[in-house]
């Protein structure tokens, strides 16, 4: 798949964020719960009905965390300089994310998801695509996290939530000025009203 078209067909990006645990309502990303038949699948009969609730949107956002480990690492051999040495540090602290979902997920008697065996990422050629497709995975997440953090029930996993939105937010700083971009160029708009 061809990066440049694939960040431009919003169609596109849907189709992926969709089949990885990501869907779009009204234009905005949410984390998508773990559904399934199997009781044990995401949480165990003893966690209760919002330690459950919790278990499948901890779930969502651990599949989100993994999928951002594979990208970091399937882009790193593109990387070079700065933007490798923060490539790797972002790699980490997506690996720490997912450590500590994966953590909390067991800790409320539920099972962590585990990293798909491929994710069907758009073809990565340059740095510059591998910069562009780690924002746009890092402003799903954003988007993901904060329609999640309402809908847990454990406060202390609010606060979690809410420093991996946090550092989620601080990467797409990073990665814009990687882009010579600043921050401030691409900050939305205060209301969304449909117009361009």
């Amino acid at each position: 798949m061809d990066v440049e078209s694939f960040l431009r067909d919003p169609v596109s990006r849907r189709t992926f964020f969709r089949s990885s645990g990501v869907a779009f309502v009204g234009g905005s990303a949410v984390l998508v719960a773990a559904c399934g038949d199997d009781e044990d699948e995401g949480g165990t009969a003893t966690t209760g009905q919002a330690g459950k609730a919790d278990v499948d949107i901890l779930n969502s956002a651990l599949d989100l965390e993994l999928m951002a480990v594979a990208a970091y690492t399937a882009g790193a051999p593109l990387l070079k300089g700065d933007a490798l040495k923060f490539g790797k540090q972002f790699l980490g602290h997506e690996q720490e994310h997912a450590d500590a979902l994966t953590q909390a997920i067991k800790d409320l008697g539920g099972t962590p998801n585990r990293a798909k065996p491929s994710y069907d990422f758009p073809e990565l050629k340059s740095q510059a695509d591998v910069v562009t497709f780690a924002i746009d995975l890092e402003q799903t997440a954003v988007a993901a996290y904060i329609d999640a953090l309402p809908k847990l029930q454990d406060p202390k996993l609010r606060g979690t939530g809410a420093a991996i939105v946090t550092n989620e937010a601080e990467h797409i700083s990073v990665l814009l000025g990687a882009q010579g971009k600043s921050p401030l160029e691409q900050a939305p708009d205060a209301f969304v009203t449909g117009e361009k």
